[in-house]
């Protein structure tokens, strides 16, 4: 993506309070700089997402991760296997709660990840950055951290990358697991049996407590 005189940002968020925020904080913090931000375009539905984004063509979108219509996180998935990938559209993931994990974020395509909680400036910079670094990501300094804690957990652990994926679905049915990693099941539960002996815990209930503890999956509400 070529430097740009103004950032354009398109808001996809269920709530109108926050889109009316995001527009306001840009109106009145971002226009005295070069780049100037600009919005682009608002939308409630990821649909409506997906359906005007070519015709907008922002140079950032901002997303929240849980729609009322579908989960942002699959809009994001879709724009890139559109074809949008970072040269085209920058893509910053926002939530309001914990229900989602950052790996999964980072995982969908988004390049970086906000937190409802912060403050006009931080959405402000993390726009400028991601728009100016689409090869890179940003994050907030506490999102940093907290996954620095989750790999330095795994690396000691000595948790291989799909024992990780498997890890990460712990939660699911051996069934499901094998149909979303393309696995068998005899398959997942050798991994699952290899995840136990590595954090030497003895049940599904105690890996899921890990994973949550270290931040891999994010907390259950139920």
């Amino acid at each position: 993506m070529a430097f740009k005189d103004t950032i354009n940002v398109f808001v996809t968020d269920d709530h109108e309070a926050v889109r009316f925020a995001i527009e306001s904080w840009i109106k009145s913090k971002a226009t005295a700089e070069t780049p100037h931000i600009t919005v682009a375009g608002t939308s409630p539905t990821g649909a409506e997402t997906l359906k005007v984004i070519g015709t907008v063509k922002p140079d950032v979108l901002l997303i929240d991760v849980q729609l009322a219509d579908m989960s942002g996180l699959d809009v994001v998935r879709k724009l890139r296997q559109k074809g949008m990938d970072n040269s085209v559209l920058s893509i910053l993931a926002m939530t309001g709660n914990d229900s989602v994990s950052v790996p999964d974020i980072l995982a969908s395509g988004a390049n970086g990840y906000l937190s409802k909680a912060e403050s006009g400036d931080t959405f402000i910079n993390a726009i400028r950055w991601i728009a100016q670094n689409p090869t890179e990501l940003w994050l907030s300094s506490t999102v940093a951290q907290q996954l620095v804690v989750t790999e330095h957990a795994l690396n000691s652990s000595g948790i291989t990358h799909v024992e990780r994926n498997v890890l990460r679905l712990i939660r699911l049915p051996n069934k499901e697991i094998a149909e979303m990693l393309n696995i068998s099941e005899g398959t997942v539960k050798n991994y699952i049996s290899s995840i136990y002996q590595k954090l030497n815990v003895g049940s599904r209930l105690e890996a899921t407590k890990f994973a949550t503890k270290i931040g891999l999956i994010p907390p259950s509400h139920r």
